[in-house]
């Protein structure tokens, strides 16, 4: 071994335990772990257990949002707000017993502004008094309800908590936005708000930029003590019109970035409002959906990074089977493993590392998950349309005995980037004719598109219906989806050769930017209860407004 990498070596080694011992003189590291030290050797009280784990989290959040509308700025308060939080976790018992995954009681206390070292620990005290007698009843309470129930051994063997190597590691502060930076949005936001002003017909219209920082801290008494930085900044354009049968119609644009000098300039987002403007007047103007329809339906855009969140964002991750509870409505994903759930040439990976992908920031990406623990680079959940493996926390089961990483909550998970890749692809450009080309084989005499819309904002898709003959495209509005679910993606066609990078808070869909599904249910939305209209008219609307005299009396 050579001198040089042996001093290379002693210097890393050196720098890294100059970095912990920095990370433990931070003054919210000092507060937590003084007060988390001093609770964790002297909280006790007679028939309740002794605490064998205690952990304390604690955000700083700053804030500053402003909002135009019609070309003024409104925002009441513009100057930046400062948030201080702090939560605490607390366990009574042993690794292998302690009911964790069994109880969801949260914990939230605000801090004052002020930095007070003393105001801090008396809070935090108060808040592990509360949290260590709830749980410490609880404990008790599960332990004697267990003698009463028979459960399969296999479950009881299992630990409660998996135990993690202690990390001490500063993975950043709280992110620095500049008041410039800042303050030079105000006059575009201005300035894209009045292209609103020319289109009275909008009731409703507003600009918004929203800048969330924050730096988070975890300390607990099995050593961990980390400090990572967050960053979510929200660019959102939206207007709204009543429509002739009285439902509002409504069209949001957003941007989604963890560096403000990511988001587009004005002639983009003047475009874009132009074409949302557009897009709510066809809409209104737009037939209604009849009928039903069962066939190949062909998603762009953000509808198929919405399908993809809403099949696998909430359920790949593991869940624990109770000891004490039924659990009839729960599907164990677990069970399914070797599986085929969707189509045998679709694969999809969890990317928690992927902070870039072509020069743009994902938004979901983490170093360090919610309960201090490292994910791997990667993780293939589903291969070849066979379910893999799942997303996992500290909480072990039958077949994930060991933590993952993918813990974002209590008992929730989250791969940060969700990649799906398909090995059957076309070029962007041919997706609309190999979509009827597909209903033909089928002698449908229409097929139809989905474009590019966020359903998590409520908006209705947008649907178009093609005429397989004359390739004739037509808007169409009142419809629902029936029975579009993860089994839809067994009957997947085709997907663009073009990949999209979707960005939603503290999330990223990675996937192609087309795709073409064989069998999905359409049919007519039949609400027999509708919204009055609007009995009285828009003022900007009337084509004789009415005058008012101004001149004033002569005196006498």
């Amino acid at each position: 071994m050579s001198k040089k990498f042996l001093l290379y070596i002693a210097f890393f080694a050196f720098a890294v335990a100059a970095q912990a011992q920095e990370l433990r003189d931070n003054f919210y590291v000092k507060v937590l772990s003084d007060e988390l030290n001093r609770n964790i050797t002297r909280l006790r009280l007679p028939d309740l257990g002794k605490p064998f784990l205690i952990s304390y989290k604690l955000r700083n959040t700053v804030t500053q949002t402003l909002r135009a509308e019609r070309g003024q700025l409104v925002t009441p308060f513009v100057a930046p707000s400062q948030t201080k939080t702090a939560a605490v976790k607390l366990l009574v018992g042993d690794y292998h017993r302690n009911f964790d995954y069994l109880f969801s009681d949260g914990s939230f206390i605000l801090l004052p502004d002020e930095d007070n070292y003393d105001e801090y620990r008396r809070l935090l005290w108060l808040e592990t008094d509360r949290v260590y007698k709830m749980t410490a009843q609880q404990y008790n309470a599960a332990t004697a309800a267990l003698k009463r129930v028979t459960v399969d051994q296999k479950e009881l063997d299992l630990d409660d908590l998996s135990r993690i190597k202690p990390l001490v590691k500063d993975f950043g502060a709280l992110p620095v936005v500049s008041d410039k930076s800042i303050a030079q949005w105000a006059p575009l936001l201005k300035k894209i708000s009045a292209l609103f002003v020319a289109h009275p017909q909008l009731t409703a219209s507003s600009c918004a930029l929203a800048v969330n920082t924050a730096e988070e801290y975890l300390v607990s008494s099995e050593g961990t003590t980390v400090r990572k930085p967050v960053s979510q900044i929200t660019l959102t354009i939206s207007a709204a019109m009543p429509g002739d049968d009285g439902a509002t119609i409504f069209e949001t644009y957003t941007d989604y970035v963890t560096d403000i000098n990511e988001l587009p300039d004005y002639t983009t987002l003047a475009s874009a409002t132009e074409d949302m403007i557009k897009k709510i007047k066809e809409r209104d103007k737009a037939s209604k959906f009849e009928g039903s329809y069962l066939g190949p339906v062909l998603f762009e855009g953000e509808s198929v990074a919405n399908l993809i969140a809403g099949f696998f964002r909430y359920n790949l991750g593991v869940s624990r089977k109770s000891i004490l509870y039924p659990d009839n409505s729960t599907t164990f994903y677990e069970d399914k493993l070797g599986q085929k759930l969707i189509a045998s040439n679709l694969t999809l990976t969890a990317l928690p590392h992927l902070k870039t992908y072509r020069g743009r920031q994902t938004t979901g990406a983490f170093d360090i998950d919610y309960e201090g623990v490292v994910p791997g680079d990667s993780l293939v959940l589903i291969s070849n349309g066979v379910l893999k493996t799942l997303l996992n926390g500290r909480t072990p089961t039958q077949k994930f005995r060991e933590p993952g990483g993918f813990a974002w909550g209590e008992r929730s998970y989250s791969a940060g980037v969700l990649k799906l890749s398909a090995d059957t692809t076309a070029p962007a450009t041919d997706m609309k004719k190999e979509l009827v080309k597909a209903a033909r084989e089928e002698g449908l005499p229409y097929a139809y598109i989905v474009r590019g819309v966020n359903v998590s904002y409520g908006q209705a898709p947008y649907l178009y219906r093609i005429d397989t003959a004359t390739l004739k495209e037509e808007l169409l509005t009142g419809f629902k989806f029936t029975n579009l679910n993860m089994r839809s993606l067994r009957r997947f066609i085709l997907a663009s050769d073009q990949m999209h990078l979707w960005n939603q808070p503290a999330y990223s869909v990675l996937c192609p930017g087309g795709m073409i599904i064989g069998e999905v249910e359409l049919e007519a939305e039949n609400s027999v209860v509708k919204a009055k209209p609007i009995l009285v008219s828009n003022p900007l609307l009337d084509k004789k407004p009415v005058t008012v005299n101004n001149k004033k009396k002569r005196k006498r």
